[in-house]
């Protein structure tokens, strides 16, 4: 029985060779064969249903900037002691980390895709699934950002890490784990809105007191307005960057160096472009053919 993903799973360094690029690609009906298969194996989300809401976030999508927000609002209303580390695992963290405080609401971390069966309104009532917050965000940035954090265990130029490896698991996060991620979840979004919240990455930046009150909401979390101000305002980057955990890999909080999408020369940009008008099937809003 699969699990639910840890929050930031390294690569093995030299797991595999580089995907072979002259495999042919497969068509969108066996990619959509293949990515169903591989959710149908994945029960993680079924196993880990008792808590009070998941929030499932693609990676390098800003997931612990807004474990950060959370949980810090989250100890400022209960008066309990803030997240100890950046990634927040003591108050919002995976079904193996240790309840700190059993006098929080019990919120869960993953990067899981759904089970198919999830899309089944009818199973979130009978086995009572939480309520669960999607954090997505454009996937030509977080492919940069996973490069940048993991470039040297990948061992690959970003020329080839760009195009992925369709088939296995070469790396933590690729194009095709990003397509199906935002595949599977923007068709439970769509079935089921009242059980799944999407936030984007890029409105979090934009309006994080609004995002933060939407993903209260979402969780049925009673926080009132002075416990989110106090989550936003001390989870900038410079405060997050001391809150290093010393166990953990570095670079969770990196700050921005220019537009990272220099980092695409003009066929990785074809190439994205292309793949995402063949496979991509909900796109949370997201123009991927506009460079």
């Amino acid at each position: 029985m699969a699990v639910t993903e840890p929050d930031d799973p390294a690569p093995r360094a030299g797991a595999a060779a580089a995907p072979d690029a002259s495999a042919a690609p497969l068509s969108p009906a066996a990619f959509r064969r293949h990515a169903l298969r591989r959710a149908a194996g994945n029960f993680a989300l079924l196993k880990h249903r008792h808590c009070a809401g998941q929030l499932v976030s693609m990676h390098q999508a800003g997931t612990h900037w807004l474990k950060f927000m959370l949980a810090n609002a989250l100890s400022y209303q209960y008066a309990t002691p803030p997240p100890r580390y950046n990634h927040a695992n003591d108050i919002i963290g995976g079904p193996r980390d240790a309840v700190v405080h059993p006098q929080l609401p019990r919120l869960l971390s993953s990067h899981s895709l759904p089970h198919p069966a999830m899309r089944w309104g009818w199973l979130h009532a009978c086995l009572q699934l939480p309520p669960y917050v999607v954090l997505v965000r454009d996937l030509r940035d977080s492919l940069v950002s996973n490069y940048a954090k993991w470039q040297a265990r990948y061992d690959v130029p970003f020329a080839v890490y760009v195009r992925g490896d369709q088939r296995s698991k070469r790396y933590n996060s690729d194009i095709w784990w990003c397509i199906r991620f935002m595949n599977a979840w923007g068709a439970l979004a769509k079935g089921l809105p009242q059980r799944v919240t999407v936030v984007r990455y890029e409105d979090l930046r934009g309006d994080p007191a609004h995002e933060l009150a939407r993903v209260a909401r979402a969780f049925g979390l009673a926080l009132d307005n002075a416990a989110l101000a106090h989550g936003i305002a001390v989870s900038s980057k410079a405060h997050m960057a001391v809150k290093e955990d010393p166990a953990r890999p570095p670079g969770a909080v990196r700050e921005s160096s220019g537009d990272p999408r220099t980092a695409y020369d003009r066929a990785a940009r074809e190439f994205v472009g292309a793949v995402c008008a063949r496979y991509l099937e909900y796109d949370f809003g997201y123009d991927f053919a506009r460079w």
